[in-house]
């Protein structure tokens, strides 16, 4: 018998098990190819539906105006799907006033309402797949949802100034929304022109001169440098939470005042007289609505909250150290947004929670 007869069998086999195995690699390479089309897919939905989501709260005022502008904006949404091709399907935009629901798609009154929660899918051709389950396509769910989380603690952004309460135990700390209050008092202050309409009564300016003449409103830094990239940079010298206390300083009145209209001029409307005004107009940017520190003024000084004002145009700011500085209460304050919270007291700021 010749050699190559007895060998012949071999060759077979091992042409076999090498077509059985190719396919096996084939068929396994298919399948990684389906399932890693899947993943990708379920992050592109995944970064779309956070994006809208956070989008979304931060239009959120306690409106339902602002419900109506935080489903557009979700709507309006350039993300795409496969590679930047497809839109998302069934996209729904629901609203919360918690994190754990219940949910509702048009709240109205929609006060406290400040989570929004985005679901979509995307459907995608299986290739490969199909060889081992019983289906052509998968379907891809996902969710997100953010909202405004209460913050009691700011590293960097709060402006140099810490008006003292009319009412500590008050939500609003006694103020009333659309009037303006001091951010700076003048000096030897009295009854009249020069005191903020929200002050104007001797109980207020026997409270403002309880400390010493240096007490005026503004807080922590005596540097001109220091007090520009305060307001204009949101710089801060130390971090401030509520029952920290605040220092009380004197510092540049001049730059102070060149500092709030360099500040108002960041925003893209610095010609609405006041805070309705623009809202109305929809053109600004958030940088004339800034957060200060409320802290309960001589002898304490402790930090019981944070409120959000809205700075005057330029024109209202006046030259000179014996005026005094005032902005418009607004009341719940959002980082970051250029819309008033939804409703609450304090300071919030957009946050994923899901």
């Amino acid at each position: 018998m010749r050699a190559d007869d007895v060998a012949s069998p071999r060759r077979g086999f091992t042409l076999l098990a090498t077509g059985v195995c190719l396919v096996a690699m084939i068929g396994g390479l298919g399948l990684a190819a389906d399932l890693g089309r899947l993943y990708i897919v379920r992050n592109e939905l995944q970064a779309y539906l956070d994006g809208a989501a956070l989008d979304a709260a931060l239009e959120l005022d306690g409106s339902t105006a602002g419900i109506t502008r935080a489903s557009a904006v979700v709507a309006a949404s350039t993300n795409r799907w496969n590679m930047g091709t497809l839109p998302f399907a069934g996209t729904v935009t629901d609203f919360s006033a918690a994190a754990s629901g219940p949910w509702e798609s048009s709240p109205s009154p929609a006060d406290g309402y400040r989570y929004v929660r985005v679901q979509a899918s995307a459907t995608l051709s299986l290739y490969f797949l199909p060889v081992v389950v019983a289906r052509r396509t998968a379907t891809v769910n996902a969710k997100a949802i953010a909202g405004q989380v209460l913050k009691t603690n700011y590293p960097e952004g709060l402006l140099p100034f810490s008006p003292f309460p009319h009412d500590e135990a008050d939500p609003n700390f006694g103020y009333t929304v659309g009037r303006r209050y001091t951010l700076r008092w003048g000096p030897n202050p009295n009854p009249g022109p020069n005191v903020c309409e929200g002050d104007n009564e001797q109980v207020w300016i026997d409270k403002a001169e309880e400390g010493n003449a240096s007490e005026r409103g503004y807080i922590e830094e005596t540097s001109s440098a220091v007090i520009r990239a305060a307001i204009e940079q949101n710089y801060q010298t130390r971090p401030l939470a509520v029952g920290d206390t605040v220092d009380m300083t004197g510092g540049n009145k001049q730059t102070q005042r060149d500092s709030l209209i360099a500040r108002v001029n960041q925003d893209t409307d610095n010609t609405s007289a006041t805070f309705a005004e623009y809202e109305a107009a929809d053109a600004g940017n958030g940088r004339r609505l800034v957060a200060v520190p409320i802290n309960t003024w001589h002898p304490e000084y402790r930090v019981i909250g944070f409120a959000a004002f809205f700075l005057l145009l330029p024109s209202e700011y006046p030259h000179g150290g014996n005026k005094s500085f005032c902005a418009e209460f607004v009341g719940t304050f959002v980082q970051g947004s250029r819309r008033k919270g939804s409703g609450g007291t304090g300071a919030y700021v957009v946050r994923l929670v899901e």
